[in-house]
């Protein structure tokens, strides 16, 4: 090992001694730790930029931490039908741990089902920054059978996630990633981009551009917040669909835009 991949690891170890950043990819640590140093800012200032950036993209959306040991327990307690009142109470009830899911619990039937019309049941999807989306399956159009594939940069939610999976039978894995720098070699009918672009430009301007262009998928359902975490709006869809629009210039795919409460959402048909 280098002198200079030893400084960096012990700069990972600083940024990672919080406990909000504790369970984050060292991978994307690492990453946004280099890009810092090569702005030629000090061991000091690169490991207060990486935290800050981190906020940005993750941390921001985890208020406190998520209690995954307590839900495994009470996942392994729950009738093994994912469509079980009990398991879709606990399911409603743990999607607000997570900005993201918690802004969608409210319109969840719809926002799949209209969005989603379109395409029939669907045997397979590929959830890029997943956050805690796989859990809203249950109110997905999947065909029976369906495979599952979930990425994220967080190695607990990973875990609580593949725990998820294995207790109702749902063919699919989470794992991993970081999607600024590596790609998941799957194939699947459905790519989910939701509210992904916007905290990924975060870290490299050009992130949503070359994320769309990397998918495979024939379907990619993208959305983007219609308001901050703190709950200002002005602008920020029509800033949105200017920008999804900007990224897609010269593709000659179909694009069906869909407003709902608190989000903004595009099909894109290939």
């Amino acid at each position: 090992m280098t002198d200079v991949e030893t400084a960096l690891d012990s700069l990972l170890e600083q940024v990672r001694s919080a406990s909000k950043y504790r369970n984050i990819s060292p991978d994307l640590v690492r990453s946004i730790l280099s890009a810092e140093l090569e702005k030629k800012r000090s061991p000091k200032e690169a490991v207060k930029a990486a935290r800050g950036k981190l906020h940005q993209v993750a941390a921001a959306y985890q208020e406190k931490p998520i209690p995954y040991s307590e839900w495994q327990l009470e996942l392994s307690n729950l009738p093994q039908d994912l469509h079980h009142p009990e398991v879709l109470a606990f399911l409603t009830r743990a999607m607000p741990a997570h900005s993201s899911t918690r802004e969608r619990v409210g319109i969840l039937s719809a926002f799949f089902s209209e969005s989603l019309e379109t395409l029939g049941e669907i045997r397979s999807i590929l959830d890029l920054a997943c956050g805690l989306n796989p859990l809203a399956i249950p109110w997905m159009p999947l065909q029976a059978g369906f495979t599952y594939t979930a990425c994220d940069i967080y190695t607990d939610m990973i875990g609580f996630l593949n725990t998820f999976f294995n207790r109702f039978s749902i063919k699919g894995q989470a794992v991993l990633c970081d999607i600024t720098r590596e790609f998941p070699d799957v194939q699947a009918d459905l790519t989910l981009v939701l509210k992904t672009i916007p905290c990924l430009e975060q870290i490299d301007k050009d992130a949503g551009k070359s994320l769309l262009g990397r998918i495979t998928s024939p379907n990619i359902l993208v959305s983007f917040p219609a308001h901050s975490l703190g709950g200002r709006s002005k602008g920020m869809v029509r800033n949105y669909e200017r920008h999804f629009f900007e990224l897609l210039q010269g593709k000659p795919w179909q694009v069906t835009r869909f407003d709902f409460a608190g989000e903004l959402a595009f099909l894109i048909q290939k």
